[in-house]
């Protein structure tokens, strides 16, 4: 890219006009010459209009090669505040605007990104988005150096349960296999499928363990309510789960689509068959709406 492109670029990506950049120490007219390419700024004209501009003057005066190398270093103080704020779809942004060069950080953090973002979907109830994020995400891991087994592992534990929620809730990416023998821990998402996994393999310690280590969550609320359930304590866990359904943060989600199923099995098995009922045609709405193309 011509410097006067580039000058030309980075003012407008600010909203300043020719006049704004040229201050007092040179004319628009000059600044519209070295913009159109019909005359080259000097090395202290240059060092001004970088400064006007709040970039590095080597990012000016870069070869094409280079070029990646400045935006990166420009831009790296807002994506990581985005990231460390959790704005995954913001960060996303920002990594999106460097171009088409990419690097082994980069690539870590759009990894990291893209399942941070899998997971805001996946709590608000966007499950084909969520499903697409986590496919984004392992595609990202290929592309750094960075041994990233760890976070793979948690995308295949998190695809197996959401295909658990419905058949046509698949990876463009991963193989059954390898979403099948996943086995992760992490972020409490993925400690929360493991306990679920592990109470419907005859292994209730581990949802005893979560319990404990996240009392006071929904999740752990659910899961305790499970326990119950596979005691055959029915009225207990009805009445566990009609308290978690009465929390004002359980909201719509996948979360509330598993309390309805969990509530329906308990009022079949207490002879409350007219309640099961409206739980289980409630249900299938919730359903309909997660699946929901977005």
């Amino acid at each position: 890219m011509h410097i006067g492109d580039r000058i030309k670029q980075l003012r407008l990506s600010k909203l300043m006009t020719q006049s704004d950049l040229a201050g007092t120490q040179i004319t628009r007219n000059m600044l519209s010459s070295i913009e159109h390419g019909t005359a080259l700024p000097s090395l202290p004209t240059a060092i001004y209009l970088a400064g006007r501009l709040n970039v590095p003057v080597g990012y000016l005066l870069a070869e094409e090669e280079s070029e990646f190398f400045y935006r990166k270093m420009t831009g790296m103080p807002n994506i990581r505040r985005a990231f460390a704020e959790r704005d995954y779809a913001g960060c996303l942004s920002l990594l999106d605007s460097l171009g088409d060069g990419q690097d082994d950080e980069l690539s870590l953090l759009r990894a990291e990104c893209e399942y941070g973002l899998a997971r805001d979907a996946f709590e608000k109830g966007r499950l084909r988005l969520a499903v697409a994020a986590l496919d984004r995400a392992y595609k990202a891991t290929d592309n750094t150096v960075y041994e990233l087994g760890w976070l793979r592992e948690r995308i295949a534990v998190c695809h197996r349960y959401l295909s658990s929620l419905s058949g046509t809730l698949v990876s463009d990416v991963l193989d059954a296999e390898e979403i099948e023998n996943a086995c992760a821990l992490g972020d409490f998402w993925v400690e929360y499928i493991m306990a679920l996994d592990a109470l419907e393999n005859g292994h209730p310690e581990a949802a005893a363990t979560y319990t404990e280590r996240h009392a006071g969550t929904m999740y752990a609320a659910r899961l305790s309510a499970l326990l119950q359930m596979q005691q055959e304590d029915y009225v207990g866990a009805q009445a566990a789960l009609e308290s978690l359904l009465a929390r004002d943060e359980l909201t719509f989600g996948v979360l509330l689509y598993e309390v309805f199923g969990d509530l329906e099995y308990c009022y079949r098995k207490n002879d409350d068959y007219k309640r099961a009922y409206e739980f289980s045609g409630s249900r299938l709405g919730i359903l309909e709406r997660l699946l929901e193309e977005i």
